[in-house]
């Protein structure tokens, strides 16, 4: 064979074995839809800093995730890479995020003091339920 047939041939091996790939991933239509889900979590009327809120679906889905800020308020995400949370019903989970100071001092950030109750850190235990819905959701967390 001489070397512009094997160059068209690999050529077109090459072209094809993109074109399969590029296919295979899905596309924007495959995209689930997702509802912004905004809230604030509050204890005895202030602010909690720093906690994941996790929304674990009660079936199946799509967990939602956010970390709340200085004012207590947070934004899910889908770990898919869109804002918000699919509609349906989810399980509430709470858990402290660990900063750099934790590990650097040599404190251990898992046996943190939790600033809500225990009872929040699983799915099977959390008493909160949360139903996202078409449009805006909004989740507040009260302790």
């Amino acid at each position: 064979m001489n070397r512009f047939m094997l160059l068209r041939i690999s050529h077109f091996f090459l072209i094809s074995l993109a074109v399969g790939i590029t296919g295979c991933g899905g596309g924007v239509d495959d995209a689930p839809d997702l509802y912004p889900v905004k809230g604030t979590i509050k204890k005895d009327g202030k602010a909690i800093q720093d906690v994941r809120v996790s929304l674990v679906p009660a079936e199946d889905g799509i967990p939602a995730v956010g970390v709340s800020g200085e004012d207590g308020s947070f934004e899910l995400s889908n770990p898919k890479g869109g804002k918000g949370a699919q509609a349906g019903t989810y399980k509430v989970v709470l858990s402290v995020t660990t900063s750099e100071e934790s590990y650097a001092t040599g404190g251990d950030p898992n046996k943190a003091k939790l600033p809500f109750p225990k009872s929040y850190t699983s799915k099977t235990t959390t008493p909160k339920i949360f139903d996202v819905k078409e449009g805006d959701n909004v989740l507040e967390i009260v302790f």
